[in-house]
């Protein structure tokens, strides 16, 4: 085989593969609009089997210090245990900004396998994201709330949901603000 053929050969398999992956993500999303607020078990990395659990998550940008936000969440495998939002991009793990329910500033627990979470976080409920000084620091420290909300509009941060059998997150979505006057809403 000439290094051209090999070459084609494996460029014609990621291509495959990668057209697979996206029509696994299509159909686990199957008859639900696919615009960032979305939580689906195959989001998670890894992804997890539940294919009963479905959720959303919706992040307003109120005020240069605020925002709101609604959780919700349907079917999950088991009682959950807390909610985040996480500083990553799509398809990685990052470190935890804030809760959501279950811990730190908010509601102590989360609805148990299904229901609706509503708040606000502000400078107060930004933590550090990994200890400062280690490779494990991703830049944000806590109370800075002007880095968080810059992560959110570029599209660098998402939630998730904490179950008893996913300890490591049942339900997972990327994270689009809306409102609050920026021109990156709806």
């Amino acid at each position: 085989m000439t290094r051209r053929t090999g070459l084609v050969a494996v460029v014609t398999v990621m291509g495959a593969l990668a057209v697979a992956f996206l029509a696994l993500i299509g159909s686990a999303g199957a008859g639900k609009k696919s615009d960032g607020k979305q939580m689906l078990s195959v989001f998670e990395v890894p992804s997890v089997s539940s294919p009963n659990a479905r959720g959303s998550i919706e992040v307003r940008i109120t005020s240069p210090t605020t925002l709101s936000y609604e959780l919700t969440y349907s079917g999950l495998s088991t009682d959950s245990l807390f909610a985040h939002i996480h500083f990553g991009q799509p398809f990685a793990t990052g470190g935890v900004v804030t809760f959501l329910c279950g811990g730190g500033t908010k509601p102590a627990a989360c609805p148990a396998r299904a229901g609706t979470v509503e708040g606000t976080i502000g400078a107060a409920d930004v933590q550090t994201v990994g200890a400062v000084g280690t490779p494990a620091h991703q830049g944000i420290v806590a109370g800075e709330i002007d880095e968080f909300m810059a992560a959110i509009r570029a599209g660098l941060t998402y939630a998730n949901v904490h179950t008893q059998s996913s300890p490591q997150g049942e339900l997972r979505g990327q994270i689009k603000p809306r409102g609050g006057g920026d021109d990156d809403d709806d």
